[in-house]
């Protein structure tokens, strides 16, 4: 749909809107394909208050900016509606209301290659183990977060999974830089798990909140089966306890939202594995798993022990 970006006739004279108006679209040529920079610098106008998506605020300048590219006459309230409903009709898959990097890349006519990266995370949702399992595989230098060097080699490994091979290093350089603008909020360079997660499909909804959430007024027989469903969802190799990329999800997501570095993560860990791994084998089983709940208070005292 790369022709929302082209001026579709001039118009009349008489209907022409202003020229001061201040449409941030227009600084781009709209018959060429956004570079990642560019599309870095298009979505840190609209993304107004850093959340890692263009919602209300930005979605009403973004659409008004994207009709006024389109035509040059006079434009009112009910075009911009009525082509901000549809566009959300086509591209706001999530169905929240909101417009993610991966919607913005298919609206805009965006280098192909930039898209696939943000495509190939959409397609490919986390939860919070394997979200743990990419960072550690990543996290080469066990700074606690991903630099440069190695948010490139994650790129590039991206896009040979989406079938590109052949990209070149000054691509991939200008793919890094764009992304890195974009989510580094505290400009130190590297990107912490906070923002990692805003360019993966990381799933939103922290399983132990919903934990908490869910088990007021649940039967007896009901908590059983939702704690169990709740412990398994990150025992991924169903052996009976948490240990590894296991464990340290099950941490971050316990601790959240005060953790952002993987040594964070390893902090908490030890203090919480010292205090109640009550058979000091590293690991944390059911028994152990339940009294982690209800000291750090996801449940009321005594609600786990059954």
């Amino acid at each position: 749909m790369s022709s929302l970006f082209h001026k579709v006739g001039s118009g009349s004279r008489k209907g022409r809107r202003k020229s001061s108006y201040d449409n941030f679209l227009e600084k781009y040529p709209s018959t060429n394909k956004l570079t990642a920079d560019a599309f870095a610098k298009i979505w840190g106008n609209y993304d107004t208050n850093g959340s890692g998506f263009i919602d209300e605020e930005g979605l009403d300048k973004f659409f008004k900016d994207l009709l006024q590219t389109m035509t040059k006459d006079e434009i009112n309230p009910e075009m911009e509606k009525d082509l901000r409903d549809c566009m959300m009709s086509a591209y706001d898959r999530a169905g929240d209301g909101r417009i993610a990097m991966s919607e913005l890349a298919e609206i805009l006519p965006t280098d192909e290659n930039f898209i696939m990266v943000f495509r190939s995370m959409e397609e490919h949702k986390l939860d919070s183990v394997e979200f743990m399992e990419m960072w550690k595989k990543y996290d080469k230098d066990k700074s606690g977060y991903i630099n440069a060097k190695e948010l490139k080699r994650f790129i590039r490994d991206v896009l040979k999974a989406a079938g590109n091979h052949t990209i070149r290093t000054e691509k991939l350089d200008e793919y890094v830089q764009a992304i890195v603008s974009i989510l580094d909020k505290d400009g130190n360079g590297k990107l912490g798990m906070k923002e990692m997660s805003r360019l993966l499909s990381v799933s939103q909804s922290n399983v132990l909140t919903q934990f908490e959430a869910k088990f007021e007024g649940m039967s007896l027989r009901d908590k059983v089966k939702h704690f169990n469903d709740t412990f398994n969802y990150y025992d991924k190799s169903r052996t009976g306890y948490l240990d590894g990329s296991e464990l340290d999800a099950f941490i971050k997501d316990l601790m959240e939202p005060d953790v952002d570095s993987s040594h964070q993560i390893d902090i908490y860990r030890d203090q919480i594995v010292k205090m109640c791994d009550s058979n000091s084998d590293g690991k944390i089983g059911k028994d152990e798993f339940k009294l982690i709940l209800n000291l750090y208070g996801r449940m009321g005292a005594g609600d786990l022990f059954w």
